[in-house]
Parts: structure tokens; sequence; C-alpha cells
């Protein structure tokens, strides 16, 4: 998550203080209310899901009924708190039915230890603002999801009724209705939903369904209206005006329609040396995700080689299901390693760590 903006520090910040201050709780109830409209008649169970700049894990439970969860953040201390949470959440009796197995990953989002097709669906909530480049990222989910898989994003929205409002009555720098993006203090920026949407319409995405999102996120309305009633008029809202891209948050459901065969399918199943899909492994895609290993889903960031894993059992070790108690010497031990370029990646507190680490 690196550009012309200034990179958020998530390792020397809790991202929980953000949301547990009670100053959002309208912001996450409308985000929650959009999620489940998108998520609503999708089948999950056996299928493989990432979310894609994770954070601590706030959002896991509006998709926890899926059989591969991959948990995708760059901030390690972001990842230890989401392990922790989410493995609390699986142990609780009520969620005793669930049985997804979930991963927790260190990475870029702009070079994600994926291999190519690996996934069903995906997620990206309260990333892209922190992105000067979103095509190079889209480009990378184009390459991790298979045909026909669904793509769910948010950004944050540079023609928002509040700057339109602003700037008519003259007291805004710049125009909300350009496209190119406005920068909001060291670390955020916002997009017109006419850009984004080209950029996704570039790579094969095709638009299913939007909505405008946190339509009322004023200081005055949190204040002086109950929360009920706020995420009531909320929820209206959005399914009655999202088609004017009014709210500072736009949430986009998206449908990959590219076919398989794409230049940017090249990547590594199988270790070739040119890095095109194999016969093998473009039969990958047809696997059935009850019969898929960490070794189907996972290859070196670095040169898409086979990785495999050394210090005992890492499934063990990671406790993936949330029922696996967890043995220390196993997790201290474990260690990722890739198979052609010889790269070594720690598995630190249940995280697979495929970036730099300071």
């Amino acid at each position: 998550m690196t550009g012309l903006i200034r990179q958020s520090d998530y390792e020397n910040y809790d991202y929980r203080q953000f949301w547990k201050d009670g100053k959002r709780l309208y912001e996450d109830g409308a985000e929650r209310i959009a999620i489940k409209k998108f998520f609503r008649g999708i089948s999950q169970e056996n299928k493989v899901f990432a979310d894609l700049g994770c954070g601590f894990g706030r959002l896991f439970e509006e998709y926890s009924g899926y059989g591969w969860i991959i948990m995708i953040d760059y901030s390690l201390n972001n990842l230890k708190t989401a392990r922790k949470i989410i493995l609390d959440f699986l142990k609780k009796e009520e969620n005793s039915h669930l049985y997804c197995k979930v991963l927790f990953i260190a990475a870029d989002i702009n070079n994600l230890p994926l291999k190519p097709g690996i996934l069903d669906a995906c997620m990206t909530v309260r990333v892209v603002h922190h992105l000067s480049e979103p095509a190079i990222f889209f480009n990378e989910v184009s390459r991790v999801l298979k045909p026909e898989s669904l793509f769910f994003l948010e950004f944050a929205n540079k023609r928002n009724l509040k700057n339109i409002l602003k700037f008519l009555a003259g007291k805004a720098a710049g125009s909300p209705f350009g496209r190119e993006p406005l920068q909001v203090g060291d670390t955020i920026l916002d997009y017109h939903p006419v850009y984004i949407k080209s950029l996704l319409k570039d790579l094969k995405f095709k638009v299913l369904k939007q909505l405008s999102v946190s339509n009322f996120r004023l200081g005055y309305l949190k204040k002086h209206v109950g929360l009920k009633t706020l995420l009531f008029f909320e929820n209206l809202y959005q399914n009655l005006f999202s088609f004017a891209d009014l709210g500072p948050s736009i949430f986009l459901k998206t449908e990959f329609v590219r076919q398989t065969g794409h230049e940017s399918d090249k990547g590594n199943f199988s270790g070739s040396e040119t890095g095109e899909i194999s016969s093998e492994s473009s039969s990958f895609r047809n696997i059935s995700r009850g019969d898929l290993s960490l070794k189907d889903m996972l290859q070196c960031p670095g040169c898409s080689g086979d990785i495999f894993f050394s210090g005992g059992s890492l499934y063990d070790a990671l406790a993936l299901s949330g029922q696996t108690k967890m043995d220390d010497k196993k997790l201290k031990n474990a260690e990722i390693l890739c198979s052609r370029c010889a790269r070594k990646y720690p598995v630190k507190d249940g995280v697979m760590i495929f970036r730099e680490l300071n």
C-alpha cells in the first residue's frame, strides 16, 4: 500500500480503537447493512474467500459461512488481533455450526501470495482510499479470482453530497466532478465513482450492484438521532437512492467476467520456469474446495514458485479451524519455503508473513 500518499501506520496504532470508541457505530452498522445485501443468496459452503486489507477482522462474521477464509493485511499487529478475535468467535457454542478454515497472512495486497484463480470471492473495505494506484490492486485481484467469481469493494467517494454542496458554496478547493482523486489529509484519497468503475471495466469486472453507504454521516445527526433510527433510514436510502452515488462511501458488487487464457492468467501452479499455466494447473480451478490444501492455494510472492512447510504440521500450528489447540513448539518452528527461489517466510503467532519485516 505505497504510493504518493503517506502509508498509514497500523503497526504502531491499534486499529480497534478507531471502531471501539463508540463514535462509529453508525458507520459500522451502515457497512454491515450493505455487505449483508451483497451476500444475500450467495452459496458460501466449500468456497474460498479472502478479505483483502482485513484489519482486525471487524467484518468476519458477515462472511464466516465460507469454507476457506483468507485474512490478508499488511499489518502483523492487526492480524494477531484478528486471529484472537476470530478464534474466540469460532469457539462460541452458537457458532459451532461453522466449519470454516481460516488463514492469516501478512502481505502486500498488490503482490498477493495466492495462486491464480484460487478465489471464489473476495472483498476489500476501507482500503482503496489508501492506494494511489488502485488499478495495480484491481489487476492483482483479477489474477487470483477465478472467472465468474465475485469481488466486493468499497471506496471513498469524491463526488459525495457534502463535497458538492461545499463546491457550490465556493468553499471547496477543487471540483468534486473531475476524475482525478481528491487527497484528504496525508493518508486518504477520495475517488470519483466513474473513475473506479472505468478501471474495473478495463479489467473485465462487471458491476452487478452499487450502494451508497453511510449517507447520514453527520455529527449532528449521530449525536441527536438514535442509532436504530439512523440505520433504519440508512437501509431505506441504500435501497432507493444508491443510483445517485452521493454517499461518502460507495460499495460495489462486481463479477469477474474474463475468460480463462487471458495474459494475466500467467503464474505458477506447478513450478514451470515460464510461469505459464500448464494443463495440470488450469484444472486447478475445478478441484473440490473441500480437498484443497495450503500448497494448492499459496505461492511465493517473489517468484511465483510452489511453497512447502518445514517444522512440523503447519495446519496444527496455525489452528486453522479454531478447534485445534495451539502447539507453541510447532508454531515456533514452522517456516514456509519456496521450492524455486529458496526464499524463507516465517510464521509468527499463527500469522504467515509474506512481506518484508522491519
